[in-house]
């Protein structure tokens, strides 16, 4: 009589539990996989700024760190946003030089071993300007992280009305700056000549796609304001950094969105004045220029930076003729102007103070007085927490084993051949899904 094989259940089982465990752990490496190469490596926001008629710069970012590589006109063109010691960047910046006049490239990236290539990847140069290269005049300025820390691989960009779209890299420490001299027009048929008191659009973008946008005004390019990310002003201070240890402090910052309006604090509304050249004086957005206006028998003209506190003052070239006189303020901010006017009058004095006498003119602002209002306190339900006593379980009542010599038989091979179907099954299974 042959004896009948059988394959012990245990082993059965511990097949079966292997199987499942191989089967998670392919399927997991598989999921991984596939989704990390399709998202985190996609250029995002690619622009194409600088261009000029022989050069140009093209940007993106992506969501993880990622090894890029620009390819146009069979020329590889590595990120300069990288360093020796990390190749690898979330901010991607080409400058492409030495290009000809006047001719469309296309391009493509290189991320990771990937190709991207779309039809929106291309541009066209400029044609060669006329006429010499204007006088140097460069847009440059600082980007601090919001501890006060130099921004590093951060892109800025500035955008003039009528001119084409400009960008720069910052650099390790911070620091930026742009040719205006060099910049073209918005349909890159000429040279662009910024003129003064216009009002521009500075966005910076950080690693993590953040934007900070901040109005600037071309006539304080030189240098701007610093820039802190996350804030969408100037700061109002100028910060102190160390570049050796890479930490920066500010004394106070007062944000724009607290700067006054624009104000006229001196003269008062038909005040009368001893003085025949008054200093005037008044209040608006940080970094504004404001343009004054005497409306006498003789008109004068002015234009006034504001402070960084938010403060101006002018005086007029000469004295004013006693008599009625009118001052105008304007202020333009984002193509909106504001206009503030006050009517004064110069009195004939015998002789000549070189600032106002008026009680008026103080430039000390009465800081108003907070009264603080009582808030009653509700008072709190008291919560009690009953402790509650589980009891302590019965000892297990001993049972007693059974001294049989008979041991159970294994049985036969059935239940184990069905152990290991199962278990194949559990592996196709995640090889598929």
């Amino acid at each position: 009589m042959l004896k009948e094989k059988k394959i012990p259940t245990i082993l059965g089982l511990i097949i079966l539990i292997s199987g499942v465990f191989v089967g998670i752990f392919m399927t997991n490496k598989k999921t991984g996989f596939i989704s990390k190469a399709s998202n985190s490596c996609k250029p995002k926001n690619s622009q194409i700024t600088n261009i000029t008629s022989n050069a140009a710069s093209i940007s993106f970012i992506t969501e993880s760190t990622c090894l890029s590589s620009l390819s146009i006109n069979n020329q590889t063109i590595e990120n300069e946003a990288v360093v020796s010691v990390d190749q690898k960047s979330k901010i991607h910046y080409f400058d492409i030089n030495n290009l000809n006049v006047d001719t469309e490239y296309n391009f493509s990236f290189i991320i990771d071993g990937t190709i991207y290539k779309e039809s929106s990847y291309k541009f066209k140069t400029a044609i060669n300007p006329s006429g010499p290269i204007p006088s140097s005049n460069l847009a440059w300025g600082r980007v601090f992280t919001p501890e006060i820390k130099a921004a590093k691989k951060v892109i800025i960009f500035v955008n003039i009305p009528g001119a084409s779209p400009l960008s720069a890299l910052a650099t390790s420490l911070g620091n930026w700056n742009i040719s205006l001299a060099n910049s073209f027009n918005e349909s890159k048929t000429g040279r662009f000549i910024p003129t003064l008191n216009t009002s521009e659009e500075i966005i910076v973008i950080d690693q993590e796609n953040q934007t900070t946008q901040i109005t600037g005004n071309t006539s304080n390019n030189d240098p701007t304001p610093d820039i802190i990310l996350g804030q969408n002003q100037f700061s109002s201070s100028t910060v102190t950094y160390d570049t050796k240890t890479d930490i920066g402090s500010l004394s106070s910052i007062t944000p724009v969105s607290d700067s006054k309006e624009l104000d006229i604090l001196n003269p008062k509304e038909n005040e009368s004045i001893s003085t025949q050249k008054p200093d005037f004086f008044g209040t608006g957005p940080v970094n504004s220029t404001v343009k004054i206006e005497i409306h006498s028998p003789t008109v004068y003209n002015g234009e006034v930076i504001v402070n960084s506190d938010g403060s101006w003052n002018w005086s007029p070239p000469s004295d004013l003729e006693p008599g009625e006189h009118t001052i105008i303020a304007k202020v333009v901010i984002n193509g909106i102007e504001k206009v503030v006017s006050k009517t004064f009058t110069v009195l004939a004095t015998d002789g000549n103070l070189s600032y106002s006498a008026s009680p008026s003119a103080t430039t000390s602002i009465p800081t108003p007085t907070l009264t603080p209002t009582k808030t009653s306190t509700p008072t709190e339900t008291p919560i009690i927490l009953t402790p509650t006593l589980t009891s302590t379980p019965a000892e297990a009542p001993i049972t007693s084993v059974s001294t049989s010599s008979s041991m159970p038989k294994t049985g036969n091979t059935t239940p184990t051949i069905l152990l290991l179907l199962i278990a194949s099954s559990f592996i196709v299974f995640s090889f598929f899904f």
